[in-house]
């Protein structure tokens, strides 16, 4: 958005071994604290803030799914945990404006926000569904796929990514109608950054981690 990055990430320090405990290869290395949250990095200033910490999180990053989309207000995020059971699994909103987070939603979903109107499309399994700001479900239809994720293409229109076989379908709201188009499969789940674009910028930022992790 701009010049800023929006991320989750983990933060831990870590504890090297001492004594006999480093025998007789060296010692496992003790997590002593971390933190976990939504990263802001300022690629003008060279600037790394956590904007809002979620609750401690276990697995990550190995386990867990994620999304991130915005508008010009909202930046809507997914945590699907696909290994074990955790609080935090859902769909979360936060406001870029007032910077103040809500879980919108437990459901295990890779979410999508439309520029206009703040409405949150998703899909689980061949479900899509769409939902209002406030929760109130506007639409939902059963499709013929599975799809990794969707995304908007403007109020009306919804598009589908499948990867088995890799094609972009396009669904209408109004009508329901699903068609075909030549889009092709983004990679990074159609986000505007790829990871490793996201990581060149975080570390040339030149983080004080240590003081992430204060609580």
């Amino acid at each position: 958005m701009g010049s800023s990055y929006y991320y989750l990430a983990q933060v831990r320090e870590y504890k090297l071994p001492k004594g006999i405990s480093r025998i007789p290869d060296g010692g496992m290395s003790k997590e002593i604290r971390q933190v976990f949250g939504l990263f802001r990095t300022d690629s003008v200033e060279n600037k790394t803030s956590l904007e809002y910490t979620l609750k401690d999180v276990y697995g990550w990053p190995v386990s867990y799914s994620t999304r991130i989309d915005r508008n010009t207000l909202l930046l809507v995020f997914g945590i699907a945990n696909v290994s074990v059971s955790d609080s935090l699994d859902g769909i979360y909103i936060y406001n870029l404006k007032s910077k103040s987070i809500k879980k919108y939603s437990d459901v295990k979903a890779l979410p999508a926000i439309s520029e206009s109107k703040n409405q949150v499309a998703y899909c689980v399994e061949n479900k899509l569904s769409i939902y209002d700001y406030d929760g109130i479900q506007l639409f939902s239809y059963v499709l013929n796929t599975k799809p990794v994720f969707v995304d908007w293409k403007n109020d009306d229109e919804i598009l589908i990514y499948q990867s088995n076989p890799f094609k972009v379908l396009s669904i209408k709201l109004s009508t329901g109608k699903t068609t075909e188009t030549e889009l092709e499969y983004l990679p990074n789940n159609a986000q505007e950054k790829t990871k490793s674009q996201i990581l060149k910028v975080i570390n040339s930022s030149n983080p004080d981690l240590n003081k992430f992790l204060v609580k």
